[in-house]
């Protein structure tokens, strides 16, 4: 069993692609994540710690979206509704 969503690793990439090149590669079960110098940034511990958090961040998006995006879908589709008179 995975610790992170497939859709979480991507969404934080994805968060890191504006001052970085992150890189994704399969390694056997594991996916591992390189981060490259763009424009000048450094990697640096700090960004790894940074990528770690958004990391976790991602996932709880994933799980509460998993748990309650129905609801979310409810009030959306309510809201849209249209109006009788």
């Amino acid at each position: 069993m995975a610790l992170y969503a497939k859709e979480a690793l991507v969404a934080a990439c994805y968060k890191f692609t504006e001052g970085l090149f992150v890189h994704q590669q399969k390694d056997g079960d594991k996916i591992v994540v390189t981060f490259e110098s763009k424009d000048g940034n450094d990697v640096t511990e700090q960004t790894v710690k940074r990528f770690c958090n958004e990391l976790i961040d991602q996932q709880v998006r994933f799980n509460t979206n998993l748990q309650f995006g129905h609801i979310r879908d409810l009030i959306v589709e309510e809201a849209f509704k249209p109006v009788s008179k």
